[in-house]
């Protein structure tokens, strides 16, 4: 598993050293100093691991109210218990003399109170700072400061390298707790399992079910009217199943299902909302439309789920999608319509070099997004003609040119059919 790391060099040094003991585990390092790197270092680098892994709770959650990941994607490392313990043991060393008044910020008062009450420490007095999702650098610094100046605290004890480094400045004496390996190693066996199930849970089968309705009845009749509107029904269902590389499947009670695979079917509504594509086909027919999905790690599984999905919401006139009963409710990225895998979401390299060269992004996007998604590191013109549904010689000539740009790169080329050697390529390492 890829996974990134977000944190200052010390922190860093920490989590490669824990990574290093693990085989399951290759660590991405990102070194971070100021909260205003975090859009940069997640937006351009989001497709390159699977989780992601931060020195403490201020960047995480900075990252996390910003919308730049969400919480299935990464995870910070708690900096108490023996981080906290071994900071202040370092101030007794250093210092060497007995330090009763430290100002904390950032850590949880109740895990402070419980170390004090746990190692019989009560004569230590600790200033807390609130720490609160949204406060900010300056509003931490100042609150070490007053302490300090007021001559409530000795020393400041901080888990943020930037206040550490503003207080050093200031001549205040500061210590800064950096995480403990064993919360690092807690937390990456935390972030394996989650990108291990994630994985797995894009290969599962998907069903994705349509039921026509014209007002509150099925379209089940044999008028021209019924056959004509159920033609334009299935020509717009059968644009769907390409998008998502499934397969077409109706019944004569009104039914179509797509059978393909939950990644698929998230990568389509990542950039294109179901609500829409449903509301096209109801414009385009007069015809109403519910829809189900069903997933499971089997097709029998799949179609048990979806049809429990469709028996559960028959009297919910008013709701146009449900998922199966497995997932509860139609994941956020459905209703919501997001516009996730677009240009706009490209790495900036790969916006500037395809501006320089005037070059319409729209192809690289929907090409770089799919072999990120699926995780695909090698790839033929095969794959990407299958994904365009485009004829072969447009692919070649497509990926020719993200070549020449110095976007992809060919690795070796492949004789194993006859004919043409087939190019084998992979995205460039800038």
């Amino acid at each position: 598993m890829r996974i990134g790391a977000i944190g200052p060099r010390d922190s860093l040094d920490q989590m490669k050293e824990v990574a290093r003991t693990d085989s399951r585990i290759e660590l991405v390092e990102f070194e971070y100093f100021h909260q205003d790197m975090l859009e940069h270092i997640l937006k351009d680098n989001r497709y390159d691991v699977t989780q992601w892994i931060f020195s403490g709770q201020q960047p995480y959650y900075y990252a996390l109210d910003k919308g730049w990941i969400t919480e299935e994607e990464g995870a910070f490392i708690p900096l108490h218990g023996i981080a906290f313990l071994g900071t202040i043991l370092q101030i007794f060393l250093e210092r060497k003399e007995i330090t009763t008044s430290i100002s904390v910020d950032t850590v949880d008062e109740e895990i402070v109170l419980q170390v004090l009450k746990e190692y019989n420490i009560h004569s230590l007095n600790f200033e807390l700072f609130s720490y609160e999702r949204h406060g900010t650098y300056e509003e931490i610094i100042d609150f070490h400061i007053r302490n300090f100046n007021a001559k409530k605290t000795e020393v400041a004890v901080t888990c943020l390298v930037t206040v550490y480094q503003e207080l050093q400045k200031l001549g205040i004496p500061c210590f800064r707790i950096v995480p403990s390996q064993l919360a690092i190693r807690s937390i990456f066996n935390l972030l394996v399992t989650r990108a291990t199930s994630q994985i797995f849970e894009k290969s599962k089968v998907a069903i994705v079910g349509f039921e026509l309705h014209h007002g509150t009845i099925k379209v089940i009749g044999d008028t021209y009217e019924a056959k004509k509107k159920r033609l334009a029904a299935e020509l717009a269902i059968l644009a769907i199943a390409e998008k998502l590389n499934g397969t077409l499947v109706n019944t004569q009670e009104g039914r179509f299902y797509i059978y393909t695979t939950y990644g698929d079917f998230e990568l389509l509504h990542l950039s294109q909302s179901i609500t829409k594509l449903v509301q096209e086909i109801e414009l385009e027919t007069s015809l109403n439309l519910k829809v189900g999905i069903g997933s499971g790690h089997t097709v029998y599984e799949a179609m048990q789920n979806i049809e429990l999905a469709f028996e559960n919401n028959q009297n919910e006139a008013d709701k146009k999608i449900f998922f199966d009963s497995q997932m509860k409710e139609i994941p956020e990225f459905i209703t919501e319509g997001n516009q996730y895998y677009t240009v706009e979401r490209l790495p900036e390299d790969w916006k500037k070099v395809l501006k320089e060269h005037n070059y319409t992004p729209t192809i690289p996007a929907k090409i770089y997004h799919y072999l990120k998604l699926k995780k695909i590191e090698s790839f033929d013109s095969e794959l990407i003609t299958n994904l365009l549904k485009n004829t072969d010689r447009n692919t070649r000539r497509i990926l020719q040119d993200l070549e020449q740009m110095g976007l992809l790169e060919v690795t070796e080329e492949s004789t194993g059919k006859p004919g043409r050697p087939r190019k084998i390529y992979q995205f460039k390492n800038n």
